[in-house]
C-alpha cells in the first residue's frame, strides 16, 4: 500500500540522515546500558535520541514510527525514573525495536507499507512495564511525554497545590494558546512542533488537539496546552516564538484573565516543507557547541555523495592537466634559456600546481569520514553474534576519529564483519574454556584503527585461543587442498595464512555465524582489491591480531612509474618499500628463482620484462632496477630498466574492452597523454608463483 508522507525531496536526505545517526546512536547506548546500567548520562541521551525520533517521525505524519519511539522513549523515562532497573529482557525488548524502526524509515524511502507491525512491540512494553510496575512506581511523576491517546478535555491540578499556586519544587501551571497561519500546509506539524517544545520544559497536563489528533495529519488551526512547569512564562514565550507560521502566542499563568503580551509574527517568505528539516538539524540529541545559536546550523551544508564524486573526477582531470603542463615546461625550459615568455609559464605552472594541490586536498578532507561510523555498529553486532554463540564478549575501539575516504569504507566494510565474525567465532572460547585456561570469563576484540605513513592501518584483535598452525597442516590436508608432504614443508607462518585458501574452513559444522568457508579468502580478496594487504599475528593460547594496511582514496594514487622496455608501470606507493640499483653480479639463483641479498637477507626477484614477454630492445643492459615492495609477509624485487619518478596518477577502470589483465588492478593516463598501467602487486605475486 502506498503512503503518502508530509515531507519533500529536499528534506528527505536531512531526514534520513537524522534518523539513521539517532538510531545508531540508540544502538550504542543500549549495548553500553548493559554494562553501565547507573550511567546517567547515557540514560538520558538515549531518552533524548528517542524524543527526537518521535518529534521527527510526528510531523512527517508517520503515527506507526511514533507510536514505537513512544513506547522505547517511555521505557528509558522508567529506567531514569528507577522505575525498574536495566536487564537482558529490556535490552532485547529495545534492540527489537530500533531493528523495527530501521524497517518503518525505508517506508518513508519506498513510500510503502512494509509487513511489518510495531503493535506487538509496542504491546511488548506495555506488558513489560506492567510486570514490573510496584507500588513505589505508582507513585512517580507522570512521564515527561503524554501518551499518544493523551486527551485535552480536562486540566488537573498543579501538583504540591491548586488555583496556579506553586508547588513545593517550583513548578507551576502555564496556559498557552496559539494560532496557526491559515496558509500553512503542514499545520498538523507546527503543532507538533509546539507540543516538543513544552514538553522539553515541563509537563503537559492538557492540550488540544491531543496528540493522537495531531498524528492524524489533518490540519490545525488554534492549539491550546496546560504546561506545569518551573520555568518563568517568559521563557517559554521566548522557545515558542521561534516557531514559524504560527501567528499568535499567548502565555499565562493558569486562571489568569490577563496573559502576557502577545507576540504577533507576519507569515515567513518560505513554506512549509521546511518543518522536517529545521527540526531534523535542531534535534536536541546533538547539542550545539556553541551554546544552540542558530549560526552553528547554518555553517554545515548536506549534500550528495554523487556531487562528491563529481568533484572527485574533475580534480583528477585536474591533476592530469597540471602533469601535462609540468612537461610542457620542462620541454621548454630545456630547449630555450633566458626566455621571459618561459619563466612567466614556469611561475604560471607552480602557482596552478600549488592550487591544484589545495583543491585535491580540500576535496579528499570533504570526502573523508571517521572510520567510527563504520566500527560503532559492531558493540551491537557483537553482543548478537555472541549471544547465538553462546560466548561473553566485549568490544572496545579506539580510533574511531580515523578519517578514511567514503569509498574505502564502503569497501572494508564486508572484510571487518567477517574478521569480526570469525574472532567471535573461531578465537574466542566458551566461557568453561576461558576459566579452565585462567582467562576472565569474558573475552575481548579489540578494534583499532590509525594513520601511518599516509596510509590507514586497522586491526581485528582477540585474546582468544590464537590459530594452531599444526590443526591447520591436518585440515587443509583432510579437504585435499594440499598432500602432506606439502603441508609438512610450511612453515608456521605459512600454515596460518592456508585460512585464506578458497574453501578452507576450521569450522566442525556449519553455524549461524561461520562454517561455510566462504569468509576469509573474500576478506583478502577484498582488500587486495583495493591496493591493501592483510597480515596475521598469533600466539597460542593468547589471542590473535590481523592487521589492515590501506590507501587512504581509491581516485587518485600515488606511485611509482618505472620502465620496461617500451612500457610504463605505476606501482602503488603504498607497496613500496625501497629502490634498488642491481648489477649482473647482484643476481643470484636459487632453485632456479632469481634472488639478490638485501642487507643479508634473500630477496626474490621477478622480472616485469619476463613476466609480460615484454621485446628486449636493448639486448645488454648496463644497470638494472628493483622496486621492493611487500604484500602481505612476502617481500619481492621487481626488475625494471628505469625510475621515471613517483606520480599522483587518477585511476582509470581498464573497461570491458579489455578486460582483466593477470597482476593489473587499473590504467590512468599521464600527463604526456600516454597511458601506464597500475600494478596489483599481491595479483602480480601469484602470477609470478610467489604465495
Amino acid at each position: 500500500m502506498q503512503i503518502v508522507f508530509d515531507i519533500s525531496q529536499d528534506e528527505l536526505p536531512i531526514f534520513l540522515a537524522e534518523v539513521d545517526e539517532h538510531l545508531q546512536t540508540l544502538d550504542e547506548i543500549l549495548v553500553q546500558l548493559e554494562h553501565r546500567s547507573e550511567d546517567a548520562d547515557l540514560l538520558q541521551n538515549a531518552f533524548r535520541a528517542a524524543h527526537t525520533l518521535k518529534g521527527m517521525s510526528g510531523m512527517i505524519g508517520h503515527p506507526r514510527m511514533t507510536a514505537l519511539t513512544h513506547a522505547l522513549e517511555t521505557a528509558f523515562d522508567g529506567l531514569r525514573k528507577h522505575n525498574y532497573s536495566v536487564s537482558t529482557a529490556l535490552i532485547d525488548l529495545c534492540l527489537d525495536a530500533i531493528d523495527g524502526l530501521r524497517l518503518l524509515r525505508d517506508e518513508v524511502v519506498e513510500g510503502v507499507r512494509s509487513d511489518f507491525d510495531p503493535q506487538g512491540l509496542i504491546a511488548g512494553f506495555a506488558d513489560f512495564n506492567a510486570a514490573q510496575a510496584s507500588p513505589a512506581a505508582s507513585c512517580q511523576a507522570a512521564p515527561a511525554s503524554p501518551p499518544p491517546a493523551l486527551e485535552g478535555s480536562s486540566s488537573p491540578a498543579a501538583p504540591g497545590g491548586s488555583n496556579g499556586d506553586s508547588g513545593a519544587n517550583g513548578s507551576h501551571p502555564l496556559d498557552i494558546s496559539a494560532l496557526i497561519d491559515p496558509r500553512s500546509i503542514a499545520s498538523a506539524a507546527r503543532a507538533f512542533q509546539l507540543m516538543m517544545t513544552l514538553m522539553e520544559m515541563g509537563e503537559i497536563a492538557a492540550m488540544q488537539p491531543t496528540q493522537a489528533q495531531i498524528e492524524t495529519a489533518q490540519p490545525v488551526k488554534t492549539f491550546t496546552a496546560t504546561l506545569i512547569t518551573d520555568q518563568p512564562a517568559e521563557k517559554v514565550l521566548e522557545k515558542l516564538k521561534h516557531i514559524s507560521e504560527v501567528e499568535h502566542i499567548c502565555v499565562g499563568k493558569a486562571g489568569e484573565a490577563q496573559p502576557l503580551p502577545a507576540l504577533e509574527k507576519s507569515p515567513p517568505p518560505l513554506p512549509a516543507p521546511e518543518a522536517a528539516a529545521s527540526a531534523a538539524t535542531a534535534g536536541a540529541a546533538r547539542p550545539r557547541s556553541n551554546g544552540g545559536s542558530a549560526k552553528s546550523v547554518d555553517m554545515t551544508v548536506r549534500t550528495s555523495v554523487e556531487r562528491l564524486d563529481s568533484l572527485m573526477n574533475l580534480v583528477g582531470e585536474l591533476i592530469t592537466d597540471r602533469n601535462h603542463l609540468f612537461q610542457v615546461r620542462n620541454r621548454l625550459e630545456s630547449q630555450t634559456r633566458n626566455n621571459p615568455l618561459v619563466e612567466n609559464l614556469a611561475e604560471t605552472v607552480a602557482h596552478i600546481s600549488r592550487i591544484t594541490d589545495q583543491l585535491q586536498e580540500e576535496v579528499m578532507r570533504i570526502r573523508m569520514l571517521p572510520i567510527g561510523n563504520l566500527l560503532h555498529k559492531f558493540p551491537r553486532m557483537v553482543r548478537d553474534m555472541s549471544h547465538k554463540a553462546g560466548k561473553l564478549v566485549d568490544v572496545v575501539i579506539h580510533g574511531e576519529d580515523t578519517e578514511l575516504d567514503r569509498s574505502m569504507i564502503e569497501e572494508i566494510n564486508d572484510p571487518l564483519i567477517h574478521l569480526v565474525r570469525n574472532a567471535i567465532d573461531h578465537g574466542i572460547e566458551s566461557p568453561q574454556e576461558r576459566r579452565a585456561a585462567g582467562k576472565p570469563e569474558r573475552g575481548t576484540v579489540t578494534l583499532n584503527a590509525w594513520h601511518e605513513q599516509g596510509r590507514i592501518i586497522l586491526t581485528v584483535a582477540d585474546d582468544g585461543r590464537g590459530i594452531d598452525a599444526n590443526f591447520l597442516r591436518k585440515k587443509v590436508v583432510k579437504k585435499g587442498l594440499m598432500t602432506a608432504e606439502e603441508a609438512a614443508s610450511l612453515s608456521d607462518e605459512q600454515a596460518v595464512e592456508l585460512i585464506f585458501l578458497p574453501g578452507f574452513s576450521t569450522a566442525e559444522k556449519v553455524t549461524d555465524i561461520s562454517g561455510r568457508g566462504v569468509g576469509m579468502d573474500i576478506v583478502q580478496t577484498n582488500i587486495q582489491r583495493v591496493n591493501g594487504s592483510i597480515h596475521i599475528e598469533t600466539a597460542l593460547g593468547r589471542g590473535t591480531t590481523f592487521q589492515i594496511v590501506l590507501p587512504l582514496t581509491l581516485a587518485i594514487v600515488p606511485t611509482l612509474l618505472v620502465r620496461v622496455g617500451e612500457a610504463t608501470f605505476a606501482i602503488p606507493l603504498v607497496m613500496v618499500l625501497e629502490t634498488l640499483r642491481l648489477s649482473a653480479a647482484d643476481i643470484k639463483t636459487i632453485r632456479q628463482k632469481p634472488v639478490t641479498l638485501l642487507r643479508g637477507s634473500v630477496l626474490p626477484l621477478v622480472h616485469l620484462r619476463e613476466l609480460y614477454a615484454l621485446r628486449d630492445e636493448e639486448k645488454a643492459h648496463k644497470r638494472l632496477f628493483a622496486v621492493v615492495i611487500q604484500s602481505g609477509k612476502h617481500r619481492v624485487g621487481l626488475v625494471v630498466d628505469a625510475f621515471m619518478g613517483e606520480e599522483e596518477v587518477v585511476v582509470k577502470s581498464l573497461g570491458k574492452f579489455v578486460g582483466e589483465v593477470p597482476g593489473i588492478s587499473s590504467a590512468a593516463i599521464l600527463g604526456d597523454g600516454s597511458i601506464t598501467l597500475i600494478v596489483d602487486v599481491p595479483a602480480l605475486l601469484r602470477l609470478a608463483g610467489i604465495h
